[in-house]
């Protein structure tokens, strides 16, 4: 069987900020969901926020061929087939110099169809088509706190 899941991980923010921090404190969660969904991909894609400048041109310097960008209006977006050096840079460099997470959204394909998508900088998730193994994994790493639906 096969389920839809859709969760949000607690949030607050700073009385300076309006961006979304995990209550937790940390992106643990984010990197162990991130790494096992990687694993049954073939494209990752990655939407920034125009204005976020510094972020877009460390995108850039990784200098991954295949890369496509599309800048819209608002948001420019990035994809690529899986590449080790994109995925290690996902892992381990996803916060900025302030300690917030770097992208609005990642997502990750596998022959064009979705298998993972993180949203509103790493705190809304959704996830098709996941199995009772995932379901597991996912419960396993999140917050208690979590909002989480299963379809």
């Amino acid at each position: 069987m096969q389920y839809n899941l859709a969760f949000n991980i607690p949030t607050y923010t700073d009385d300076e900020s309006t961006f979304p921090k995990p209550l937790i404190g940390n992106y643990d969660y984010w990197t162990a969901l991130f790494e096992h969904f990687l694993k049954s991909s073939d494209t990752i894609e990655i939407h920034c926020w125009n204005e976020e400048i510094d972020t877009i041109s460390e995108i850039k310097s990784l200098n991954i061929n295949e890369l496509e960008i599309v800048k819209g209006e608002n948001l420019t977006i990035f994809s690529w087939r899986k590449h080790s050096t994109l995925s290690d840079y996902l892992l381990n460099n996803y916060l900025n110099i302030i300690g917030e997470f770097k992208w609005f959204t990642v997502n990750l394909d596998k022959d064009m169809v979705s298998v993972f998508h993180s949203g509103h900088w790493g705190t809304e998730f959704f996830v098709p088509n996941a199995l009772k193994s995932d379901v597991a994994l996912i419960k396993s790493v999140i917050p208690d706190e979590t909002s989480f639906h299963q379809s």
